[in-house]
């Protein structure tokens, strides 16, 4: 990719706001509302669309080292998302009244770090001692594969993984395995980086950019039926519903081609542009400005004035923002930093 895509990064904001709002207006809940776990839903099928799209993009049509990739991706990803894990570790053991969902297990951590999916008894799902990583199990699994394709064209890749991943969710549908691992990757969320990396292959060959009016016309009402069928579908009030998906799913595909497309129209904000820039950062941290702002203050001032859950969602929000610059500026860029100039020797 010869250059950022500032709409792109616009999407990683937005992304990053979808997962964050969803945890501050969930966590003073004690039974969680469907539309607020939607909306960090559809913040994640959005990062893994835009994962995919990006991808396909870096490593642009020909074959590529699928080693000298994995090591960019592990070096990207792992460090933050490992100190990140330890300090909710520590966290828990400290302080456990803070987390929902979190509980101290030495073996759940060495899983956790490892990448290993396990049941997590606190959360009741598949997810790491820091839930929040269980995006990251799918991110480095999508890169394993990718890399594994690395002799192939852009296209041959794209078609390999659509038929590997469209394959694993028929056999999560059809066979619906108990265990951890494979339930995990039998999923169909990794169907939303195929669609990100057929939209990348698209770009790549110049069509996204000269997709006319009426199409982009039709692009936008898929996208918002797709949002209403998405938040608007309840099957017993589960989340990650299937059916629920596909319109969230193509709510994001839509989203990103209207970006590409408009690209050049867009009025440049700075503003989101560093939020987009930030996205990771605030990704892992906001959880702690969650549970610290809602956490502390709820256990003070209690659930029962909505004037001060109101006051506490929109401080957390803000303090998770907050954060995740601080530590983009003064941690996640230095340590890249310091990683791509080790790389480099």
């Amino acid at each position: 990719m010869s250059g950022k895509i500032v709409a792109v990064q616009y999407l990683r904001a937005v992304a990053a706001l979808l997962v964050l709002a969803s945890h501050a207006l969930l966590y003073p809940l004690v039974t969680p509302a469907l539309a607020y776990g939607r909306m960090g839903w559809l913040g994640v099928i959005l990062f893994f669309v835009i994962s995919g799209f990006i991808m396909v993009s870096v490593t642009e049509s020909g074959r590529f080292d699928g080693g000298k990739f994995m090591r960019r991706r592990i070096l990207r990803v792992v460090p933050l998302y490992w100190a990140f894990t330890l300090l909710a570790a520590v966290m828990a053991l400290l302080a456990p009244h803070l987390f929902k969902t979190t509980v101290f297990n030495g073996e759940e951590l060495a899983l956790s770090l490892a990448f290993i999916p396990f049941y997590n008894e606190a959360s009741h799902g598949l997810h790491p001692l820091y839930k929040l990583g269980w995006t990251l199990n799918y991110e480095m699994f999508f890169y394993l594969c990718f890399a594994l394709l690395a002799m192939f064209s852009a296209r041959g890749r794209v078609v390999g993984l659509t038929f590997a991943y469209a394959g694993l969710a028929l056999i999560g549908v059809l066979i619906a395995p108990q265990a951890a691992i494979p339930q995990f990757y039998t999923s169909f969320l990794p169907l939303a980086f195929v669609t990100g990396c057929w939209i990348g292959l698209a770009h790549s060959e110049g069509r996204t950019v000269t997709l006319p009016g009426p199409v982009m016309v039709l692009i936008g009402l898929a996208g918002l039926a797709g949002l209403a069928e998405g938040f608007g579908w309840n099957n017993k009030e589960l989340v990650e519903d299937g059916t629920a998906f596909i319109g969230l799913l193509t709510a994001s595909a839509a989203a990103l081609l209207l970006a590409l497309r408009y690209e050049g129209t867009l009025p440049h904000m700075t503003w989101l542009e560093t939020l987009g820039n930030a996205s990771y950062s605030i990704y892992l941290v906001h959880i702690f400005a969650v549970a610290l702002i809602a956490g502390i203050g709820l256990h003070f001032l209690g659930t029962n004035s909505p004037v001060v859950v109101a006051v506490l969602t929109v401080l957390a929000i803000g303090t998770g923002v907050s954060l995740g610059l601080v530590i983009y500026r003064f941690v996640e860029q230095p340590l890249m930093r310091r990683l791509r100039g080790k790389r480099a020797d």
